[in-house]
């Protein structure tokens, strides 16, 4: 009997832990020196076939998704000419490009490159943490 009421608290406890593990792009989550980076990249391997992704078509195909996606999509499509020839750092530079493009804030500490830290930062434009814990 004890156990019937246990199971759905700790189903709870851990949907709310993961939701609270979650990180928008409206945070900053990458740095001002990645997205630079990231614009010398797409100058150099990117311009000649498209420009930057950015407005609402790229915003509502990747709104409310996890970066994890678009880093597997772009690593899997890019460049046209040699899909995955790049290193992980490189799309890392490339995401974080698209990002301030996109408008979303560069902040203190640097897009992650591996896929599991990606999957818990959703492309947003809403921040996930309030700025202040009182009233103004």
């Amino acid at each position: 009997m004890r156990l019937r009421l246990i199971l759905p608290l700790l189903s709870i406890a851990a949907l709310a832990a993961a939701q609270t593990s979650l990180r928008s792009t409206a945070d900053g989550v990458y740095t001002t020196a990645q997205a630079n980076q990231g614009r010398e990249l797409w100058a150099s391997l990117c311009q000649n076939c498209h420009t930057p992704h950015s407005g609402t078509p790229f915003k509502n195909r990747w709104m409310g998704r996890e970066l994890s996606a678009l880093f597997a999509y772009t690593r899997n499509e890019m460049p046209k000419s040699d899909p995955s020839g790049l290193s992980d750092e490189e799309y890392t530079l490339a995401i974080a490009y698209l990002l301030r493009v996109n408008g979303m804030p560069a902040g203190a500490t640097a897009l992650p490159s591996d896929s599991a830290a990606l999957h818990r930062i959703r492309f947003d434009s809403v921040r996930s943490v309030p700025t202040s814990t009182g009233p103004r």
